[in-house]
């Protein structure tokens, strides 16, 4: 049997990357960060605060913050299956989705996931 995650991919696929997204609006991945914070034994309050005034400079706190939000994807796909959406897109069909977001965002639809944060800041 032939491995196929090996093999070189069609010429329309390697200009596509991966996208990530929750599938369902109203599900905010901060709590869903947060519930895999609590779950680890790790302080969520420490994170969010120190996630809010990163400026890249400390490079301990930049690695810690960096391997916590990938373990809490792992996390999250692990326990929450349903509430992930992957898609491989081109950067034409990224940049409509971009456009499609900042559409959105001046209706309050990205603030106000953003605003969910807020209260950890």
């Amino acid at each position: 049997m032939a491995d196929t995650t090996s093999a070189p991919a069609a010429p329309e696929e390697k200009d596509r990357h991966l996208h990530v997204r929750l599938s369902d609006s109203r599900t905010a991945i901060y709590d869903l960060i947060t519930e895999y914070l609590q779950a680890a034994g790790k302080a969520p309050d420490w994170y969010w605060r120190l996630a809010g005034r990163l400026e890249g400079t400390d490079a301990d706190n930049l690695e810690e913050l960096l391997s916590s939000a990938f373990e809490a994807g792992a996390f999250i796909t692990h326990d929450h299956p349903e509430d992930v959406q992957f898609s491989w897109v081109t950067e034409e069909e990224c940049d409509r989705e971009k456009r499609r977001e900042e559409r959105g965002s001046e209706h309050g639809d990205a603030a106000k996931e953003r605003s969910s944060l807020s209260h950890y800041a």
